[in-house]
């Protein structure tokens, strides 16, 4: 019988993007948990620091997919993973000669360590990056190997790395392991990296955002332990299962016990105050004094005048003069005069010589007063209210409650809201293209729009920050410029925004000549 695996709860995809096989240079987005390490290695090409760096890792941690990644950090870039059958050490310095210079190789090894050396001497920009990764070999036997070529590889301006599993670093001696500058272990990713790298391949064959779920989670760290390798033949697998036979998560039964338990504490927690209203002093209570209040207030007593002192005397005295002279007008005290008639008959301004005058016709009172109307509806209504004021028992009140919002028996609305959680799904969005926004654009800006071209990019992409040599701050505010102007999109995943180039400025930048058209 098969195993029963986990359900992911996966969108519609394109393809199963879990693939068992090292990433390509083009594929740097899908690198998980390696960004501090690239990022260090980023530096040292950037800023000509040449290095001996010694890798190890597990079979299936990533090593291969690291160092061809890191390639695109430079101009000039080897990466060897196929070990020589014969004359080992001359055949791997003609492999690089060739790949950095040209076919025109020297016949003598010495020739070729000295043109290599003079060739990245001169090379501007970034130093080149050599790697070299024979997982294959046996440790003893790459020992070897690597000892004889140990001496022209420290000589080269360029940034050397040799990737070792534990078991080839376990065959080592340590006087060979000493000659490198660095030795950097790979470990297997944590629960958060795993989830990262799901959700990372998932993005790369569907439109709608993902989530992993903690089941499905804790299923793969279990069976992996973290090994990136793993955990793709795994997904690999998972995700066939699910495409072939979908199904619909399962979510945990709540717990109704607990329910309940709340709902009884509250319950007791409320009969415990009204035992405290119950004995509470009522002499120490408020008393109102109604008789008091219907008394009509004592009249106010002005207090006598001040005299008038100091520069302004005269104006206040001559203020206090008009107010006892002329005071304010009252409206209520005013008579009122009755207008005298016009000379006349009272009809003689409505007669009219013209015989075609017009009679004005009287106003006629078209307002009908509507009967009162009461529908059956609101009769039943009026039958169907419930005095609350008439319950005192809480318990039984909020058991009413639970009947009116038609609420299951046992279950909160709480509880039921939260049984509707799914899978937040993140929608890209853009704003329209600003044409003039992607004629001027700074030579930083210009290296975003380069990289969003082929893959997302991230505020906090390491990578991209030691290129461009700012921090995440300015990069945030890159983005969001080249976002407002609808050069690239912007989606929600996680706590992360990832942005890509718009297919509007893309069709332009096809238009222009400097993008070709991707099918």
């Amino acid at each position: 019988m098969a195993e029963e695996y986990p359900i992911l709860g996966l969108p519609a995809l394109r393809e199963n993007p879990f693939k068992a096989r090292p990433l390509e240079p083009g594929q740097a987005e899908l690198l998980v948990a390696r960004d501090e390490l690239s990022a260090r290695w980023s530096r040292f090409l950037k800023n000509r620091t040449p290095r001996l760096i010694l890798l190890i890792g597990e079979r299936g941690s990533g090593r291969s997919s690291l160092m061809r990644c890191m390639s695109r950090e430079t101009s000039k870039s080897v990466h060897l993973d196929m070990f020589p059958t014969e004359n080992h050490s001359h055949s791997i310095l003609n492999e690089l000669f060739v790949s950095m210079i040209g076919f025109d190789v020297p016949s003598s090894t010495q020739e070729i360590a000295s043109r290599l050396v003079s060739f990245t001497e001169n090379l501007d920009g970034s130093i080149p990056l050599i790697s070299l990764d024979f997982p294959n070999v046996d440790g003893s036997h790459l020992s070897q190997v690597i000892s004889n070529l140990i001496s022209p590889l420290e000589r080269l301006n360029a940034v050397v790395i040799i990737s070792l599993s534990t078991e080839q670093r376990a065959q080592w001696p340590t006087s060979l392991v000493t000659r490198f500058d660095h030795t950097e272990v790979i470990q297997p990713l944590q629960a958060d990296e795993v989830k990262e790298l799901c959700e990372a391949r998932i993005a790369t064959t569907s439109k709608l955002g993902w989530s992993m779920n903690e089941d499905a989670l804790d299923y793969v760290m279990d069976k992996t332990g973290g090994s990136p390798y793993k955990v793709m033949r795994l997904l690999r697998e998972i995700v066939d299962d699910e495409r072939a036979n979908p199904r619909e998560i399962q979510y945990d039964d709540l717990e109704v016990d607990t329910i309940q338990e709340e709902i009884e504490n509250k319950t007791n927690h409320m009969k415990e105050f009204d035992a405290i209203d119950k004995t509470l002093d009522p002499q120490n209570s408020f008393d109102l004094d109604l008789d008091r209040l219907q008394k009509p207030p004592a009249e106010y007593q002005s207090p006598p005048p001040v005299s008038s002192m100091g520069g302004f005397g005269a104006l206040v005295a001559r203020n206090r003069l008009n107010k006892t002279d002329a005071p304010p007008f009252d409206k209520t005290k005013a008579e009122y005069k009755v207008p005298e008639k016009l000379a006349g008959e009272e009809n003689q301004l409505w007669i009219s010589d013209d015989p075609s005058a017009t009679l004005i016709q009287p106003i006629q009172d078209n307002h009908q007063v509507e009967d009162d109307y009461f529908s059956e509806d609101e009769e039943m209504y009026e039958d169907n209210i419930i005095d609350s004021g008439t319950n005192k028992d809480v318990e039984g009140l909020f058991s009413q409650l639970l009947d009116a919002i038609g609420v299951p028996d046992g279950l909160g609305l709480a509880d039921l809201l939260a049984a509707l959680r799914r899978p937040v799904i993140g929608q890209r969005s853009s704003s329209p293209l600003d044409v003039q926004t992607l004629r001027n654009l700074s030579k930083s800006e210009a290296v975003l729009v380069e990289v969003s071209s082929e893959r997302e990019i991230s505020p906090s992409d390491n990578r991209l920050q030691d290129r461009l040599n700012v921090g995440r701050p300015r990069m945030s505010q890159m983005c969001n410029r080249l976002y407002r102007s609808g050069i690239l999109s912007v989606q929600q995943k996680g706590r992360s925004r990832m942005f890509k180039l718009t297919n509007d400025a893309r069709a332009q930048l096809v238009a222009w000549g400097m993008m070709e058209v991707s099918v």
